[in-house]
């Protein structure tokens, strides 16, 4: 299912619109009494696997990070002066205490430094696997995507219409909007399927189903639906660009039109690409190179004589 724009009459601001939503793994809300608060919200969340949508909390993640690498860098400092202290003494014990771990050095020939340094690696080790855990983590995290403007509309106005949320359980969605992740964020985002669910979501609209989405501030459509749609116009534009391209060139026999074709043909392609796909630049650039490529050799046989 998709989540598709809706205008509610009880909330002034922004069209609302959504995305996809597996019907099967919906919830169904009419099997328990009707709850508020964040038991409320939960339920929001459930009926829409794009609206599992959280904060990233990037300043206190980095604040952790920076405190617990200067924590460490702080026992590594105390570790590296006692390093610095064996290597200076003369004592052959002391010599062979720094050249052994402790469980082969004998307990009683141990001086204080020793002991303080196992203290050392024993804290050592749990700092040092908390922050590449969170070092891992925050990595993993930073990979993911930020939600699209419409889901966060969606958000906003589900709290503000119906009022379940107060203090902070409010303020994690009303601060800093940059600061959010999307754990299953849109599939199929290319420009075509955002216009078609921002602007044509009537084409794609069906009856929604109180017991699964109790809130009317959305509108619930087969993904699909609209995949079916971009398909279509995907093939339509692609058969009017090869197509077209090859009977213009075909009929149009001036050597310098010609080229002024390849280049217009090449550039609405590149243009199409870029609209109707997810491609990244380096695809685009690419895909343009094939096509231009293809027309002219097509065009390359009697360019220079032409009839």
């Amino acid at each position: 299912m998709a989540l598709l724009p809706q205008h509610n009459h009880r909330i002034q601001h922004k069209a609302f619109p959504s995305h996809a939503v597996n019907a099967s793994a919906t919830v169904p809300l009419n099997t328990i009494p009707r709850v508020t608060g964040y038991a409320q919200v939960a339920d929001f969340i459930a009926t829409d696997k794009e609206l599992a949508v959280y904060r990233r909390f990037d300043r206190t993640a980095a604040r952790l990070l920076l405190q617990l690498q200067s924590e460490i860098l702080s026992f590594q400092t105390a570790l590296d002066a006692i390093d610095q202290d064996d290597a200076s003494d003369q004592d052959e014990k002391r010599q062979l205490a720094a050249a052994t771990i402790p469980q082969e050095f004998p307990q009683h020939l141990q001086a204080a430094r020793d002991i303080e340094k196992q203290r050392i690696y024993t804290e050592l080790r749990k700092l040092v696997k908390e922050y590449y855990d969170l070092l891992t983590a925050q990595s993993q995290v930073l990979t993911l995507p930020s939600p699209a403007t419409r889901v966060k509309d969606v958000i906003h106005g589900y709290l503000e219409d119906e009022r379940c949320l107060h203090g902070l359980g409010k303020r994690a969605f009303s601060e800093d909007e940059s600061d959010f992740v999307a754990l299953r964020p849109a599939k199929g985002e290319d420009r075509l399927s955002q216009f078609l669910r921002d602007h044509c979501h009537w084409m794609f609209e069906k009856k929604r189903d109180p017991s699964r989405q109790p809130w009317d501030g959305v509108r619930y459509g087969p993904e699909s639906r609209i995949a079916k749609a971009v398909g279509f116009i995907s093939v339509v534009v692609a058969a009017i660009l090869l197509i077209g391209a090859i009977m213009s060139l075909y009929f149009i026999r001036n050597p310098g039109w010609r080229l002024g074709l390849v280049a217009i043909w090449t550039s609405l392609f590149s243009l199409s690409v870029s609209i109707l796909s997810t491609a990244r630049r380096a695809e685009v650039f690419g895909a343009g190179a094939a096509y231009a490529a293809v027309l002219v050799v097509f065009i390359s046989g009697n360019l220079a004589t032409p009839s």
